[in-house]
């Protein structure tokens, strides 16, 4: 078979086209030929598109379902202009499924899908059996070129990158519902906030399934679609309270994103609000601090890119685990572990790394080398490299 030519997608978020940069360049360094379809050009990506021909086999790497929304420009007459090339597509999923139901519902020829958590995957398979080729793929992490600033001469002392969303921008997604319904959401929340450890899909299923005893699949995909706001609800109110508990004991910290002068700090003058940057201005950041935090966003056999993006840049990461970096990485050695249902220690746990800056050094130095030995987007390029092989039967020709 033929090296597949890979095409990707550009101009909708641009975390996930920084993604998609970093592993167009280790296919190229792998041999593959790579193109991207520009979204902001769709006449000229559509005429170049279709000047491809030739005999190259071609997949499409796309994220969360872009390309495959029903987007107007890739529409070819009753079909995708995808499914007229008979191209293969692999579709990484950077959220929990029950955010695409909708994308996931119809029947797109020649797609694989890619879960970037093990409880993702587990959950495709049992409720959309369908799908016969859904892969684990965690994030990964991009190092910049050049030397690293030395530990000791960093200036930024603790680093947090992501947004925060107030509380009053979530509740439009429950305005429609009657008190009732309302209740039973704020009591989800309650219960994962008391016990954070549970994997979301497995709480509000249950939940579901102890209210409504008769509920069928399509109806619990259906609800849990419209449950995304608890989701993203306990999201905030963890990265707030951690944020807020560190620099409300005395710690600055130089927080990248959007809306963290909203989030009710009792010091704010502890928090340094940088505002919302690019993927390459968070690592710069992060190349000048000696600690980055990261709280997981509800990932519990799973990776964030922002763990090994601290660790990449040197910083010593003081993060939330989970199953699978359980088992990639080892707390205390390689990077610092807090439990989210004892958060209030992360302060602790921060105040021993500065006191101790030998060892917070040693573990920044550690998580370094574990990150770049098997985390980085080219490391995720040669597991994509398998999956496509893996697959190639199913790949046509162009």
């Amino acid at each position: 078979m033929h090296t597949p030519r890979i095409i990707f997608i550009k101009g909708a978020v641009e975390t996930l086209e920084f993604f998609s940069l970093q592993l167009a360049k280790s296919f190229e360094a792998q041999g593959f030929q790579t193109w991207f379809w520009d979204l902001k050009s769709p006449l000229g990506s559509r005429e170049a598109f279709e000047s491809l021909g030739g005999y190259t086999p071609s997949v499409l790497l796309t994220f969360n379902f872009i390309g495959l929304s029903g987007e107007s420009q890739f529409q070819s007459g009753p079909c995708s202009i995808w499914e007229q090339y008979h191209v293969k597509i692999f579709c990484i999923m950077v959220d929990h499924p029950m955010y695409y139901h909708r994308l996931l519902e119809p029947d797109i020829k020649n797609l694989s899908l890619i879960c970037i958590d093990r409880g993702h995957q587990a959950f495709v398979e049992h409720y959309y059996p369908k799908f016969r080729n859904v892969h684990f793929l965690p994030l990964a992490g991009t190092k910049l070129p050049g030397e690293p600033v030395p530990y000791a001469m960093r200036d930024i002392g603790v680093i947090f990158a992501g947004n925060y969303v107030p509380p009053e921008n979530l509740l439009p997604h429950i305005r429609h519902m009657d008190e009732e319904s309302k209740a039973f959401y704020f009591d989800i929340i309650h219960e994962l906030a008391e016990y954070p450890d549970r994997p979301l899909e497995q709480e509000l299923i249950g939940r579901l399934e102890q209210e409504f005893p008769r509920i069928t699949r399509e109806e619990t995909l259906s609800c849990l679609h419209s449950m995304v706001f608890i989701d993203l609800y306990v999201r905030s109110l963890f990265r707030r309270d951690i944020i807020c508990t560190l620099a409300e004991h005395g710690v600055p910290v130089t927080v990248i994103g959007k809306d963290w002068e909203k989030a009710g700090c009792k010091c704010p003058e502890n928090l340094r609000l940088a505002g919302q940057q690019d993927s390459r201005t968070c690592l710069e950041y992060m190349g000048h601090a000696k600690i980055a935090v990261n709280v997981m966003p509800w990932f519990k056999d799973g990776a964030h890119d922002r763990i090994f993006n601290g660790m990449l840049q040197g910083c010593a990461v003081v993060t939330d685990s989970s199953a699978y970096l359980d088992e990639i990485l080892c707390g205390g050695k390689d990077y610092v572990r807090f439990q989210l249902e004892q958060y209030e220690e992360i302060s602790q746990k921060v105040d021993w790394l500065f006191q101790h800056p030998k060892e917070a050094e040693a573990i920044a130095d550690a998580g370094q080398k574990k990150a770049s030995l098997g985390h980085t987007w080219e490391h995720r390029a040669n597991e994509l490299g398998e999956i496509f092989r893996r697959d190639e039967a199913n790949v046509p020709t162009l």
